[in-house]
């Protein structure tokens, strides 16, 4: 009779497992960096009211979303209906703007659009 001949497994290499590569990091914009060309003080930007695009620039910085979330309440996104609040009231006072704080919705229920239509109305300081 043959013997048989152990077959010779090699061992496995702990860590050599395949890696996926990783999405770029998409480079984090401060916010003053990212409001500075809509100030009030830039060239070509002192006009009488907020405007829609800077409401909508403010509201998504503050809510750390894209524009495609605008339909999306403050809960949906898993906001701090205060601390968001905060945040767009004094992106609007730092443009050069004045608005109520509490005319700012915060309710878990607003969506980002209800605030939107509040605050692209805000009058210039």
């Amino acid at each position: 009779m043959a013997a048989k001949s152990k077959s010779s497994k090699s061992p496995k290499s702990k860590g050599t497992k395949a890696r996926k590569p990783r999405a770029p990091k998409s480079p984090h914009v401060d916010h003053k960096l990212l409001l500075e060309p809509m100030s009030v003080q830039a060239v070509g930007q002192d006009l009488p009211y907020l405007g829609y695009p800077r409401a909508v620039v403010t509201v998504t910085h503050c809510a750390n979303t894209a524009p495609s979330n605008l339909f999306s309440t403050l809960d949906q996104l898993g906001l701090n209906g205060l601390s968001f609040q905060q945040c767009v009231y004094g992106s609007i006072i730092s443009l050069g703007y004045s608005i109520d704080v509490d005319t700012i919705p915060d309710a878990p229920s607003s969506t980002l659009n209800d605030v939107i239509a509040v605050i692209e109305n805000a009058p210039k300081a």
